[in-house]
């Protein structure tokens, strides 16, 4: 689940879901520039020899390039946790260590395929959250992190759904709260806490600082360009580098 996501009180697993609506029907992304995308959410030292997986809108995630660090790297295209219907406009990329690989990416392999059958967005919900009461369907067994330090998502935000430049990153820390590790919120300088479904995928997060995310955007130059001609609502502004999820 994105940061944005979580910090607009949208329902959260294990959250009654209660609206339903025809889901649009996604568009495949050029392929060359998902794959790019989806990379830019790890390390420059990551990327090369991460697993990348791209989405077939009528299928789920496919397998593109097989790594050897243990990273795994996908553009999510359906945030299944909300009391909201499924959009076709929401571009978050994230590149979870191999723990998360081996369970929290899970969620979203699952909700894309889901989707891809029809499925509407309370019904994927729902399912998701049973398989977490079973043994086949691991939480976390270790600290790690998700790679979130893309040079731009689009997700859920107080105001609804909104384009944001706000790298980060996310350590897997189950059933911690603010209290247990001195946060105090949502903040642009130190770690918080976002706590969502119970000892599954907690995780305290760090915004990279201001310095590092300028470098970060000066480098994405090119793929910053290519998003906003495949999207206006991808364009980078001075809105979207003074966005963060909690601005109205």
């Amino acid at each position: 689940m994105g940061l944005a996501s979580i910090l607009t009180g949208v329902s959260c697993p294990g959250q009654t879901v209660s609206r339903t609506s025809a889901s649009p029907k996604l568009e495949r992304m050029p392929e060359s520039l998902e794959i790019r995308f989806a990379l830019s959410a790890a390390p420059p030292h990551l990327r090369d020899n991460a697993t990348t997986y791209v989405l077939d809108p009528a299928k789920g995630y496919l397998l593109r390039q097989k790594g050897t660090n243990g990273v795994s790297c996908i553009v999510v295209r359906s945030d299944w946790q909300f009391d909201e219907p499924f959009r076709d406009d929401i571009f978050w990329p994230v590149c979870y260590d191999a723990e998360g690989s081996k369970t929290l990416l899970q969620d979203y392999f699952l909700a894309a395929e889901m989707r891809a059958r029809g499925m509407d967005a309370m019904r994927v919900h729902r399912e998701i959250i049973q398989k977490f009461k079973t043994r086949s369907y691991p939480n976390p067994s270790r600290t790690g992190v998700a790679y979130m330090i893309a040079p731009l998502m689009r997700g859920y935000v107080s105001s609804g759904v909104a384009t944001m430049n706000m790298p980060h990153y996310m350590f897997y820390a189950p059933n911690l709260k603010d209290a247990d590790i001195g946060g105090n919120g949502f903040s642009k300088q130190y770690p918080f806490m976002l706590s969502m479904s119970k000892g599954r995928d907690d995780y305290i997060i760090l915004l990279v600082g201001e310095a590092e995310k300028a470098k970060l955007l000066e480098e994405s130059k090119d793929l910053l360009a290519q998003l906003c001609s495949y999207r206006d609502y991808l364009c980078t502004t001075d809105a979207t580098r003074a966005r963060t999820p909690v601005d109205h």
